[in-house]
């Protein structure tokens, strides 16, 4: 699994820029929504390649037949 990242950057004006690295899919929501609900309202996004691509499974699924 890709390591998440999220890179902030606050302007002079107070600006919050929040750039989410090795989230796929709606993933980069989920990572921002504390710091979203924290920082105030969302004036603008936009989505990265990443957002567009399915997540990656992790699970493992293991049949054992018994003979």
């Amino acid at each position: 699994m890709d390591m998440q990242e999220l890179e902030i950057t606050i302007d002079n004006e107070g600006r919050i820029q929040v750039k989410v690295t090795g989230a796929h899919g709606a993933g980069c929501l989920e990572m921002t929504k504390k710091l979203e609900h924290a920082a105030g309202d969302v004036e603008g996004r936009e989505f990265l390649p990443a957002y567009y691509e399915q997540p990656v499974s992790t699970q493992q699924h293991e049949y054992i037949r018994r003979t």
